[in-house]
Parts: structure tokens; sequence; C-alpha cells
């Protein structure tokens, strides 16, 4: 310090700041300075220093410059003062013993303060870099750091599952034990260890991994304690908090929970907050006052999301961080970066965007027609009444018969007739005949007349392996299902049939136009129940609207419970299924392979056993799942010419949520069959998806073409999966109307569907180099003791609950396409996209497409509600290198105000000054709010607080896949 202020004082400076150290420590410290050897190991590079200058007429600024930089110009500086004073003989000493010290400084390592990775900017409002001060150690904070098993990668590998539970240092276990833990805040790094595989033993010795080596797409990590463990459940396929898997882990109390002296006190916390890109230099910790609490700690637990981008011509060892430090790209898939290829000079790995390709889920639009790696076709389905949705109907009578021939009608044979009658459905229908044959019409006549409604539904069809379903669904009784408050239909202005507006806004005047809704519903068969609707915002009233089908449920602030009322059928399903007498067969419903994990009925020669395959998490394809309780009747089982046929009655509705639940709102039911190779059930010897269609035993059946579906699949064009994400529909969203590819597998091109564990983001005929890269993930929590309230004084830390949301939502992620398609080169993702119109979601100024002025970038916003809490913390997700803003905005008055500017700041390669300052790559400065210095006061939301987001990127010449928008954020409720 004494150098830089020689300098600074001929500058006027009144102040020295130097950047942290990243020391590691396998036990708890308050402050350390150690050298360490290697250039990249566990310290800082030379500090910049901050000297700040204050004028007389009261402005301030600040410049950076180095220490080498201080010492190396400070004796020619301090010459040009120096005459002024050349009789001195005192300053003359000083210059020399400064000289001596400036000397030194190029050998000796830095100042340092406890930091792991340095000082970070932090925003607040739209303030960026605001003087809050994050160097933990100078507040008298303590820590400790652990380690996560090893990774071990190839080039273009993904590493992304749990790495199981891990313990903290026993010394801080024993000293919680009982009490409340504090945790202000946590830095994060990827390291390789010395020795290899045995992180903590030479914690000096750690060396960061790049993170254009590893690129850190996200984690997820938390601390348990005394009373509480994580658990592995499942969940809809449209819960993004799983990105895709079909379970999750999250942490849930113990019993002894309950008997704790104080059981308002977390028992576990979770920590991703700033979890992607260049997290390392992205901020996680909180104002004081404030801080997440965990009784009695006891173990800590990561699932990282990492990419290996290292090009292996450069090395992957500790001595190779001084090679390549200009990225240097290595292969990639020929979908990366929209099929554009690689451009000169680029700072990214095209790989980091999780690009489909030829081992998964590659597009025909740059692969061409052969690959078998995505499958695209129009899905047709039978409808139980009614009429199909406007764009759904047949275009042509071929298309009628095709579809059809396709969904499993049972019948000896079809008729196929075209006719021009407004007396008859319009579109495509099947209606059974006495003689077991079927009619199948196309009527190209427009026509109002609804398909046949009944209370029964029968089918039966064979799938490609021999087994047969057949159904027989009687519904006897109905009765309705009431959701909990605060949710509604999206289709709820879909083919109303009736609409009962509530009389005010009181419960029981709500209730009232419910149960008349309801009454409606009943005496219809194409009824599928009762939505709540808001019909006047202005009064908040409301009203329940009788519709044929619900679409996605999505959720408001809402007015009772039956906001969402469901009719269910109580009758009875008749299942007759056939298959090899000498082997187990098993039927799973409302599936099209085995990790859709349905429910199965699974027959050999001692009967029938219920089962909900599928539940291993990401190794579902080969999971023989859970036995359930059986609630089948075996009415009859018979043995002729080697087929087993079994006939079993069981209820409509299904006996738990694991259990099928048949609708006669459901006329055509997706399946999974498997034969074994004996009785005993285990790996299938064959396996298919197939359909069955129902119809009502007289009338037509209407056929609908639900419009184009696609699968991604391996290479072999086996192990394929379809989805429909949960994508927000305008105004509360941008995705549906912007038709983003990351909304269906017809249109996604890339992501994290196509970025599973193990999976290697290369073409299937590019090399998988054998050279592993290994390393560990390393975390340092900063913490204090935390005092309970008394009668004369607060608890010290208020606990800071988790808040999250995505301005994608509910997707999870989302495409941002190049501004422009190029002559003769289409989009993937939006195949029949125009030239020279700009994409979806995105705003250009300049000459465009093609002048050298041209900017666009893309933007996506989503509006949403908060309640009755304080925002402390907002941090956002955002992945390099497209990343321009995230913005968050209150909107209670009609005025927007912005609540937080997130502005990227982007690596510009100086590694030998900073190592987490790699070329294009992102840390996001989080908003903070509080009583510190350099914050705005903290924001109180009440109940039902209009919120919006905007997330932009730029897109002018390149696009990119899986990027994200979520506000992970933090705060205290009330």
């Amino acid at each position: 310090c004494v150098c830089a202020c020689v300098r600074a004082r001929v500058c006027g400076c009144v102040s020295c700041d130097y950047l942290p150290d990243r020391r590691a420590r396998a036990r708890t410290h308050k402050q350390t300075s150690e050298p360490t050897p290697h250039p990249y190991a566990a310290r800082n590079p030379l500090p910049a220093h901050r000297l700040h200058h204050t004028h007389a007429h009261g402005t301030h600024h600040s410049t950076s410059l180095s220490l080498v930089q201080l010492c190396t110009c400070l004796p020619l500086t301090y010459l040009f003062v120096l005459p002024q004073r050349t009789q001195e003989k005192p300053p003359m000493l000083r210059l020399t013993v400064l000289a001596v010290v400036c000397a030194a400084a190029f050998a000796a390592p830095p100042a340092t303060s406890g930091n792991m990775n340095g000082l970070y900017k932090i925003a607040s409002g739209g303030n960026q870099g605001v003087p809050f001060n994050s160097d933990y150690a100078s507040k008298g904070y303590e820590y400790f750091d652990v380690w996560a098993p090893e990774i071990a990668t190839h080039y273009g590998e993904v590493f992304w599952t749990d790495q199981g539970n891990n313990p903290i240092p026993q010394a801080i276990i024993d000293r919680f034990k009982g009490k409340t833990m504090a945790i202000m805040g946590y830095e994060q790094d990827q390291v390789m260890v010395s020795p290899v595989g045995q992180p903590g033993v030479n914690p000096d010795q750690d060396v960061s991994v790049p993170i254009n080596w590893a690129y850190n797409h996200h984690y997820m990590a938390w601390m348990t304690g005394a009373h509480s463990e994580l658990v592995r459940v499942e969940v809809d396929p449209n819960d993004v908090t799983a990105h895709g898997s079909p379970t999750k882990l999250i942490a849930v109390d113990k019993p002894s929970a309950a008997f704790r002296k104080d059981t308002s006190t977390p028992t576990s916390q979770m920590f991703s907050e700033g979890n992607g890109g260049e997290s390392r230099k992205s901020f996680h910790g909180y104002p004081k006052g404030f801080a997440q609490l965990i009784d009695s700690p006891e173990t800590w637990h990561i699932t990282p999301m990492q990419i290996d981008t290292r090009d292996r011509d450069c090395g992957v060892t500790p001595e190779s961080v001084k090679n390549c430090t200009r990225f240097t790209p290595g292969p990639e898939p020929k979908q990366a970066r929209y099929g554009r290829g690689t451009p000169a000079g680029t700072n990214y790995s095209g790989i980091l965007e999780c690009p489909c390709n030829t081992r998964y889920g590659g597009d025909p639009l740059i692969y061409g027609d052969s690959v078998e790696t995505k499958e695209v076709k129009h899905v047709y389905s039978a409808i139980a009444s009614g009429t199909c949705s406007a764009g759904e109907g047949m275009s042509s009578s071929a298309a009628c018969f095709s579809a059809v021939a396709s969904l499993g009608f049972n019948a000896t044979k079809f008729v196929q007739q075209n006719v021009s009658d407004p007396k008859f459905p319009e579109g495509c229908t099947v209606t059974p005949q006495a003689d077991g044959s079927a009619v199948v019409t196309f009527n190209k006549a427009p026509s109002t007349v609804p398909c046949a409604a009944s209370n029964r539904r029968l089918g039966q069809t064979t799938s490609q392996v021999g087994t047969t379903l057949a159904l027989d669904l009687d519904a006897a009784n109905v009765t309705f299902e009431r959701s909990p408050k605060g949710e509604y239909c999206a289709d709820n202005h879909q083919g109303i049939i009736a609409a009962f507006n509530a009389a005010g806004t009181t419960p029981a005047e709500e209730l009232a136009a419910l149960e008349k809704c309801e009454a409606a519903c009943k005496q219809n068969d194409g009824c599928w129940g009762c939505s709540v609707d808001l019909y006047d915002s202005a009064k908040d009233l409301v009203r329940w609207v009788a519709i044929p089908s619900c679409g996605t449920v999505r959720h408001w602030s809402g007015s009772i419970a039956g906001d969402i009322s469901q009719k269910i059928a109580t009758g009875n399903a008749t299942i007759t299924v056939s298959g090899p007498a000498g082997a187990w067969f098993g039927i799973g419903f409302n599936a099209v392979e085995m990790s859709d994990s349905p429910y199965t009925l699974i027959v050999n020669s001692t009967g029938v056993i219920e089962q909900k395959i599928g539940t291993c998490g990401s190794e579902a394809e080969h999971c023989p799942g859970t036995q359930l309780s059986s609630t089948v009747h075996v009415v009859s089982t018979a043995v002729e010419n080697g087929i087993r046929t079994v006939v079993m009655t069981r209820p409509l509705v299904g006996a738990t949520k694991d259990h099928y639940t048949f609708s006669l709102q459901t006329a055509s039911i997706p399946f999974i069959s498997a034969v074994g190779s004996s009785q005993v059930f285990a790996y299938h010897k064959a396996h298919t998806n197939a359909e069955i269609s129902l119809t009502a035993p007289t009338g037509p059946t209407c056929v609908c073409d639900l419009g184009a579906n696609g699968k991604l699949c391996e290479t072999d064009g086996t192990g394929c999966n379809s989805f429909v994400k949960d994508c927000v529909a305008a105004p509360a969203g941008s995705l549906l109307a912007q038709r983003n590819p990351t909304c269906n597998s017809r249109q996604y091109a890339g992501g994290l569907r196509c970025c599973g564990h193990k999976r290697i983001m290369l073409d299937a005929d590019q090399e998988i180099r054998p050279e592993l890269l290994r390393y560990h993930m390393k975390f340092r929590f900063w913490f204090q003791e935390y005092v309970p309230a008394t009668a004369t004084s607060n608890a010290s830390h208020a606990n800071l609950d988790r808040i999250y949301y995505q301005t994608e939502a509910h997707a999870g992620e989302y495409d941002v396409p190049p501004a422009f398609a190029k002559p003769g080169e289409k989009i993937v993702g939006y195949p029949d996209w125009p030239v020279g119109e700009a994409t979806p979601g995105t705003t250009c100024t300049g000459t465009c497409p093609d002048g050298p002025d041209c900017e666009c970038e893309h933007i996506i916003k989503f509006h949403w509600t908060l309640s009755n809490v304080r925002l402390i913390y907002a941090g956002g997700h955002c992945h390099a290198p497209s990343c321009i803003s995230m913005e968050l905005y209150r909107n209670d008055t009609g005025t927007p105000q912005l609540l937080c500017r997130q502005v990227p700041v982007i690596g510009q390669g100086n590694v030998d000054h900073d190592k987490y300052d790699e070329s294009g790559y992102i840390a996001l400065p989080p908003c903070l709010w509080g009583d510190d210095e350099g914050l705005e006061p903290s924001q109180l939301l009440p109940e039902n607080t209009p919120m919006f987001s905007l997330k932009r990127n730029r897109n002018t010449h390149v696009g990119h896949f899986g990027e994200m928008a979520s506000w992970q954020m933090r705060g205290v409720n009330f």
C-alpha cells in the first residue's frame, strides 16, 4: 500500500484498496495470507488498486492500475515533483526506501483479504458498480471450504448428476450442534487438486479450471442439518425446476425437527443464485442483518451441470493452464451455432449451448432427411364428443383415412366414404356398425353438428409385439373433483358449453355460480368440467364456464376452492389383454416410452400385478419401478393356441395418483407394450408403443388433427422422446407468441433436452478424445453465529427465503434465433421463416440485415405477481455469450418502476491479471437492497404486486440455443 499511495499521493489519493486473496483452507478461518507457487493456484493475480481522487469541485472518479504498473511508474512520476524539494533530505531518504519497497513488490505476494475469488461488483436498483463492501473477511465473517467428489470428462462431455451427500468439517458440525448458523454468503470455484483425486490435502496448490475449459452451465447445491435430509421425488414433466428430469431432489424435515426448541429455524438451505456462466465472479452474499439460517448443519450436496469445452491439443493438466490462454475452439457438431460454422477468432465454444447432433436429436434441416435422430409427423386423436377445435379439422379425405388406420380403432374392416352433408359432423369421423365393421367418413361440408356423446366407450387394438388390448369404459355415475383456490384452465374460452356469472364477489355468491356450472356440466356428456374465468377485471367479477377440455392448468390469486371443478366418472373399466402364454407381457397406459413412468398391467402365469415402471430418474428406460396396490378384479383367464387372455375389471378412477384414471373424455390413449423371455418380470424381449381409440357404441366419433409432433432420438432412431412444454401465452409471456422452438420437440434444436448426463456434444462421426479433464467443485461458505431475539433485542439475522421466477416461463430455457435467415440457409426451429424478415422477438437498428451498422437484439417478457415479501437479493441467470441485460419491474401504480437492472460484466481475456477474466464469458452483478453503503432501501411488495421481467440478447448474426432468463431472488416474507 505504501508504493500505491506514493503514486496516488501525486494525484491526490486519499485511500488504497486491494483485491483479496483466493486462499484455500480445509479448516475455518477469519483471514490469512500465504504465498502460493502456481500461477493459477488459489491466490489473486497482482491486485488492482482503486485510486479514489476527490477534487476541490467535488467530483469523484477512480482509476484501476496494477501494483506492478504503479511501481513501474513511481520513480519517474515522483521525480517530476521531487525538484520542488531537492534540498530536503528526508524526502530523498523516503524515496530510496520506497524504491526498495517497490522493487520488492514484484516478487512478493500481494496483500490479501479472505475472499477466495477477489472483490465483486454489485448493482442496486438501476445502478451498477455501487460502493458496497463485498469483502467478507473485513466484516469479521468466518469461513470453511468444502470440495465435491471428482468430475472427470472427455472433450464435449456433459456432467450433470448429483454427487451425493458430503460432510462439512467436523469442527463446524460440533460447534453448531443444537445451534443456528447464519450463512452470510458463499464463493464457488472449480479446481484441479494435488495429489489428483485428494481434495483438501494441499489446498494452496489448488489450480482453478478456466470457464472455457469446463463451462459451468448451472449448479444446485444444498446444506442439510441434523433434522433434515434430501429425498428424490417424482415431478410433473413441465416442472422446470427439474430441468426435464422425471425426478428432482428436495430437502425435507426429519421427524425430530418437530421437537426442536425453535421450530421456525430452517433445517436446510439451497444455494443456486447467480449459478451460471462465470459464477465465480458473481456475488453470492447478503447485506448486514440478513442470512440463510440453518439449524445444526452437517452435510452439503451439489448437482452441477458442467460441459467440457477444452480443446485437447491445448492440454488438460495444471501445467496446461498457461497454454492457449486465448480461446482455441475444438470440434463442434454441425448443428452448433445454427449450422453457420465456427467463426474465426471466436471466444467461446458452440457446444456450451447444447446443440442437438447426430448422437441425439439432430435436425434433418441440418443433417439431411436420412438422419434418424429426429422424427416429425402429424398427431391425430379421437375426441369423446363435440367437434374438433379451430384449426384441428382434417384437411383432406386422404389424411382422414390414413389417420383412422393409425389410431387403433376396432373394426373388422373400414368402409371409406366422402360426403358433403351439413347435417352430419364436419371433417373426419368413425361410426361403428352392427357387423363389426366401421364407416370412415370425410365430410367436406361446413357443419356444427357434434359427434356422439355417450356414457360408454369401447375399443380394441393389437400392438406390433403381438399383445392385444381391449377397453370397455362404462360410466355409471358422475362426481366432481374441485381444485385448490388459485387455479384456472388455459382453455376456459374455448368451446364454452355454458357460463354462470357470480352475482357478486363474496365466497357464497361465487360458490353458487360454481354449483350451477357443475349441474349443467353433469347433464352434458361432452363437458369436461368447469373453470373460473375473470370476466370483469375492473370489478373483480368472476364466472364459471362449462368447457369440453381444460388444457394447461394455470395459476392466479384465486377465488374459492373449486376454481377448477373436473367431472369424474365413477363407473367401471373392463380391460381385456392377451399375449404369449409362455412369458410375461405388459401394457403401460398413457405413455410412449418407459421413462414416462406409466401405470402398467403385467400379466404372467400367476396372475396380474399393477406396477408403476420407469421410476429411477435418468435410468428410467430400464427400471422395473414400484409395485402398486392391487385394484383389478380378474374375471377370467384362458390360454388357447399359445395365447393367454385375461379379462379384468377395476374402477375408472385410479385408487392413487399412480393408478391411471380412465376418462370418457379421453378417446385416444397412447400405451407401451412389452413381452418377456420367461414368466419372471425382468428385462423385456421386445417392446413397442401403440395407441387405442374408443368409440361410442353408436354414432360418429370425431378424429382431429392436433398438428405436427416431433421426437428426439438416438443415432439409430431408438430411445425417442417427445414433449410439449408449458410455455406461457401472451400477454403474460412471450414464448408461445414467438413460436419459440424450445416449446416442443418438433421444433427443438438445442438445449437441456439434448444435454443429458454423460452425453457427448459432438456428431456421431467425430472423435472422442481419450484425455480426461479431472477437477472438483469447491465452495467456501462464509458464516456468523446466529443470536436469537430476546425480550429487549431483535435477532441478529433475518432468514432469506428463496423466490424463483422465469422470464422464459414455464419452459426452463429458450432459443434466441439469428435475427435473419440467409438465402439458401434455413433457420433450424423456424424452417419456413422468410429471408429478410426479422425473426420472432427480434428488433434491429441500422441497415439490416447486411449493413455494417446493423445491430439486433432478441427480447422476451413475462408478467406475474409477488405477495407479501421484502426483496433483499435478486440474481439473474444468463448465459454467455449473448446476454445484454435483465430488468425487473414492479407495476402496481400503472407506471413501471425499475427494481433491478443486471448488466453482465464481460470478460476481456486478461487472465494474467485476473484468472477469471476469460474473454467473452460473463459475471452477473446481483442487485442488493438494504442499509449498507451504496444500496437502495429494501423493496416491500404487498399482496399481488404486479411484476414483469425483460430479457435482452444479441442475435445480429448468430443465434443461441438453451438461453435462460430466470430470477433467483431472496427476501423476507411477512
